[in-house]
């Protein structure tokens, strides 16, 4: 046979090109709440008669949910998965659905990747609903899916974090780190600075873990606006250390001032060396760009060599990458003088 056979199984671009339709799937299957609905397993007719829908279409989008190993099906009654009750139930403490949301409405955004490529990106002004309460939450599910118990089970080792009396979150969006550092130091109390609106949300999660003693709120904007002074350790996550070269000289030299002597920074951040063939990295990073929001990831090697710039020293590194989430620990002192 004269037709050439290829040498390579096309398996991944398949996956890559259909991904959107098992996308659509877990999107609609989260905004119509059915996992919280199958807590106790339902049939197809039951659950098209809670939710108002066609019968036979649910049948089968019911199927495609067991298909996708999100769903188990049993004598015609349909119930979750070990993965589905985990990670999309509503009162599960693991629940997904705000970030899956917050993944869906980017949807509408990668279309434009062409016009950004011939220069056509949006207006950073274009960006919504950054700092909403969804988003915030969605941050905290992130979190909660692993990165922050990762993080937690690295820093509580540290020598100056474990004598520590005072602690910053800068940036801290839902003060789950405040909250899980203060846990593990009964010594700390820990303030975190954001957004008056993020500062709200902040509050909810303070008092769900019964927090309010040692751990406070402080609104303002980083850029802008002092956050104070005298503390052990600064805690910086995904937040100011995406500042492009020309942004991020000011907020080191602020964190610096605001330091003890002895005091150190923690900055927990995506990073280029340990994430360069991270597709999640690689793919928000584009993201951005497409968005044409302001911005620049930092080869490791630049990172430390610009905070030694900043008069830190002793500069450390704990990596806690994987291929979900490429972060990198970098610890830096402020010497005492």
């Amino acid at each position: 046979m004269n037709i050439p056979e290829p040498q390579i199984d096309a398996k991944l671009i398949d996956e890559m090109a259909k991904g959107y339709q098992a996308a659509q799937v877990l999107f609609t299957a989260v905004d119509y709440d059915i996992f919280t609905l199958l807590e106790q397993p339902k049939t197809a007719k039951v659950v098209s008669e809670e939710i108002g829908t066609d019968f036979e279409l649910t049948n089968k989008f019911l199927n495609a949910l067991v298909a996708l190993k999100l769903l188990s099906e049993t004598d015609g009654k349909y119930a979750n998965t070990t993965l589905a009750g985990t990670y999309l139930v509503k009162d599960s403490p693991f629940y997904q659905g705000n970030l899956i949301n917050m993944y869906g409405q980017s949807y509408n955004e990668w279309p434009k990747l062409g016009l950004a490529l011939k220069g056509e990106p949006q207006k950073p002004g274009e960006m919504k609903n950054t700092f909403d309460k969804a988003f915030i939450l969605s941050m905290a599910e992130a979190n909660m899916r692993g990165p922050l118990h990762r993080l937690v089970k690295k820093i509580r080792d540290i020598p100056e974090f474990k004598t520590a009396k005072k602690l910053l979150d800068l940036g801290g969006g839902h003060g789950l780190h405040a909250i899980a550092f203060a846990q593990l130091n009964p010594n700390l109390k820990a303030v975190v600075f954001d957004l008056p609106p993020v500062v709200e949300v902040t509050k909810e999660f303070i008092s769900q873990y019964e927090m309010e003693e040692r751990v406070k709120v402080m609104a303002g904007d980083f850029d802008k606006d002092d956050f104070g002074n005298g503390y052990d350790v600064i805690f910086v996550s995904h937040s100011i250390f995406y500042h492009t070269k020309e942004t991020i000289h000011e907020p080191l030299d602020k964190i610096y001032e605001a330091l003890n002597e002895g005091g150190i920074l923690i900055s927990n951040h995506w990073m280029h060396d340990d994430g360069k063939n991270s597709s999640t990295l690689a793919l928000w990073d584009l993201w951005l760009s497409t968005l044409g929001h302001p911005h620049n990831v930092y080869p490791a090697k630049d990172f430390v060599d610009l905070l030694k710039e900043k008069r830190f020293s002793d500069v450390r590194m704990l990596n806690i990458s994987t291929s979900e989430d490429p972060s990198t620990i970098v610890i830096a002192k402020k010497e005492v003088q």
